[in-house]
């Protein structure tokens, strides 16, 4: 099974980028886990076609059997860089890039309610009609205060009680991928 785990933003130092290494890390042995930037993407731009480093995100996306987004949050919401990132996976990539893929949303931020609102427009973006992901329902981990539950220097996330809240999410995103690929 293959997953990428897209890091939401194209901050050099992201606690969303330790976030979506530690996943790959630890549940590894269940699937092949790739870690995917999108920093280096074109921004999208609705008169422009996909152009060479674009071509490659729309081919990883498309042959992934599932995506895990890892989103920081920002003035309430997700980062302009991965709302630019999954336009071009739903205006000029063909119909079938991200409809019924599995996706689950995660992310961690520096205030205390963690990023459940960009989770919540994150969600709305890959139900509407140009995305129509299959979208993990419930399940949510809204890591808040992230420098207080990562090692900064290893990337490690080290409070337990999210690491198990973490487990439980990911243990039921394996089952739901395998229900969708029925």
């Amino acid at each position: 099974m293959k997953i990428l785990a897209i890091v939401g933003t194209n901050a050099d130092l992201s606690y969303n980028r330790f976030l979506a290494k530690f996943i790959a890390k630890r549940y590894g042995d269940k699937a092949d886990i790739e870690v995917k930037e999108i920093d280096k993407l074109t921004p999208f731009c609705r008169t422009e076609m996909a152009d060479d480093t674009i071509k490659p995100w729309i081919e990883d996306v498309k042959n992934a059997d599932a995506i895990i987004i890892t989103t920081p949050e920002y003035a309430h919401t997700i980062t302009a860089a991965l709302k630019s990132s999954l336009e071009w996976l739903g205006s000029h990539a063909g119909p079938n890039v991200m409809k019924m893929k599995p996706v689950a949303v995660v992310g961690a931020s520096y205030g205390t309610q963690g990023t459940a609102r960009a989770q919540e427009d994150m969600r709305e973006i890959l139900l509407s009609p140009d995305m129509s992901a299959n979208v993990l329902p419930g399940n949510e981990v809204l890591i808040g205060q992230a420098p207080s539950k990562f090692d900064k220097e290893t990337g490690e996330l080290t409070d337990e009680a999210t690491i198990k809240q973490l487990d439980g999410m990911m243990d039921n995103f394996f089952k739901f991928i395998e229900q969708a690929n029925k």
